[in-house]
């Protein structure tokens, strides 16, 4: 196109012909075609140079109209039709045949954003080339429809986002909150798309004096879009600040009356999973009571037990306990009047097992106040506790967690994997002694950090004031031991860390006021007279003020 060589075009069109009945090119029958009518038209057009030629080799396909989202999207199709699919889509960007867009689109014909018919925009070169180059609202479709049929193909899914993450500029909010909200429903955690996803959002969210002067639900997104957004992103475990600034901005200039009190419940619980609570400052009290605007006597018994389960994650239920005992108290009532088929179901089933987490919470880490709940409130645990639990099939012991089984097996340790502790899930506990391991990969800490979740923080908390010793591995240590010796002996210190050092007793997540004082220094030392110093200056033990160790800034600067 640049020189408009004649031989070059001859070239390129014996080739392409060459190569067209080749089987094994069958999905890229679409990208031949085109190239075949590019090179029938550059023998009568004069060729194209420049920025001209640029743009359109750059031009992105033109878009589709995005249908209304469908709960029933997955009806008509198999598990084998969703996943193959999902593979033509990922691996080349392509969709086969013609009547699975029309199905995927739910209409029988496709009308572009123009409002030009699916024939001037799904091009082909006969009557047999049915592929159809996809773009972002194809790509969000797939994802739906994946997320409809629960097909969690976790490579796929990777791939498919890579072909996203270029189209995320193009999309609209709709397209950004329905596509966040497809991969996280689905639990597939992947930051690079989230990170594209951020910084579109960023630019479509509605800035906080338009929302003061117009309302937001006149604007792109409502309170309860924001909602799903932070739930999104609390699924990601990816605690974006910028996102969440905006976010808190937009609702503190809008009256948080107008918050339905399940999306203000909805954003305590994203922001307490992120830990994110201290940044909202006034506003945490602000949602909190939006959701207890009736009083605690006329909210359901999921709401407060939720309620208090945000408090225990967000690190308030210290200075909150009577609250804690207060929402106890106002649930018990309908717990106990319960009939036994209510807790065969689903949402029985979770309002069990949340129960349970608060009264280990209650039972281990406040004693005191566990001591004195009402009677009513009382009876409601107890009877929660003494319910048979329904027979589960036990859980798949997963790669991490078997690799550390055998290196505690060539130790001779013996121990169980994947064991219920009441409400807890531990990964491996030793049998002869009050030891827990925890296989920590990825998906328990946050985006980018080495942070652990909140969850995760909550539970270490309880089985260490239950009386467990918990060693920690991490993925990025485990990772980069690649040897099984050195695995072994990796483990034996880690397991002997966690058993003799005083450090490891309380929860790492605890605040550390001044990294050079601790009370537990010299702790027991010259316990014995014939242990007894000689010399007076060997009694000397200073403690620094770390502060005053580390060189200020502007000695730095200068």
């Amino acid at each position: 196109a640049h020189g408009g060589s004649t031989w070059c075009v001859r070239f390129l069109l014996s080739r392409l012909r060459l190569h067209e009945s080749c089987p094994m090119l069958r999905g890229r029958r679409l990208q031949i075609s085109s190239m075949l009518k590019l090179g029938r038209e550059l023998g009568s057009l004069a060729p194209v140079t420049g920025s001209a030629a640029l743009e359109a080799a750059t031009s992105p396909l033109p878009l589709r109209v995005l249908p209304a989202a469908r709960p029933n999207l997955a009806a008509g199709w198999s598990p084998e039709e969703v996943r193959e699919l999902l593979r033509h889509v990922a691996t080349e960007g392509v969709v086969e045949e013609r009547s699975q867009l029309f199905r995927l689109f739910g209409k029988a014909k496709v009308t572009s954003a123009a409002g030009t018919d699916s024939e001037d925009i799904i091009e082909s070169d006969g009557a047999d080339d049915a592929v159809v180059q996809c773009g972002i609202t194809e790509f969000l479709l797939v994802a739906e429809l994946t997320c409809a049929a629960r097909q969690r193909d976790y490579v796929l899914l990777a791939a498919l986002a890579e072909r996203l993450i270029p189209e995320v500029p193009r999309a609209s909010a709709e397209m950004l909150l329905r596509l966040a909200t497809a991969y996280s429903t689905l639990g597939v955690i992947n930051d690079p798309l989230f990170i594209a996803l951020a910084a579109s959002l960023l630019k479509v969210l509605p800035q906080p004096e338009v929302t003061a002067q117009g309302g937001l639900e006149a604007q792109f997104f409502s309170t309860d879009s924001l909602a799903k957004v932070a739930r999104a992103y609390a699924a990601q475990r990816m605690r974006h600040e910028p996102l969440f600034d905006r976010i808190a901005q937009l609702l503190q200039a809008q009256t948080c009356g107008q918050l339905a009190p399940t999306e203000a419940l909805s954003l305590l619980h994203s922001v307490a999973f992120l830990r994110l609570g201290e940044e909202l400052g006034d506003l945490w009290d602000s949602l909190e009571r939006c959701v207890v605007a009736d009083g605690y006597e006329k909210l359901a018994p999921s709401t407060l037990v939720e309620l208090c389960y945000i408090l225990f994650l967000a690190r308030r239920a210290e200075a909150r306990l009577d609250d804690v005992a207060a929402m106890l108290d106002a649930l018990s009532t309908p717990v106990l009047a319960a009939d036994a088929s209510f807790w065969s179901k689903p949402e029985g089933a979770l309002l069990q097992h949340r129960l349970l987490l608060l009264r280990s919470a209650l039972r281990y880490l406040h004693r005191d106040v566990y001591k004195g709940l009402s009677p009513g409130a009382a009876g409601a645990l107890r009877r929660v506790h003494r319910l048979e639990q329904p027979q589960r099939e036990p859980r798949p012991v997963v790669s991490f967690t078997r690799k550390l089984s055998n290196v505690l097996t060539k130790l001779r340790i013996g121990h169980f994997c994947n064991v219920e502790r009441g409400p807890l899930l531990l990964d491996i506990v030793e049998r002869d002694r009050k030891l827990v391991y925890e296989c920590n990969h990825f998906d328990r800490f946050y985006s980018g950090s080495i942070d652990k979740i909140a969850s995760m923080c909550l539970q270490e908390r309880i089985v260490k004031a239950m009386g467990y010793r918990v060693v920690q591995v991490p993925h990025w240590q485990w990772n980069k031991i690649r040897h099984r010796r050195q695995r072994i002996e990796y483990m034996r210190m880690s397991r002997y860390y966690a058993i003799k050092d005083r450090r490891e007793f309380g929860p790492r997540d605890e605040p550390h006021d001044d990294l050079a004082v601790s009370q537990l220094d010299h702790l027991g030392e010259y316990f014995f007279k014939k242990q007894r110093p000689s010399s007076h200056w060997s009694w000397f033990a200073p403690r620094y003020d770390a502060g005053k160790r580390l060189p200020g800034g502007g000695a730095n600067a200068s």
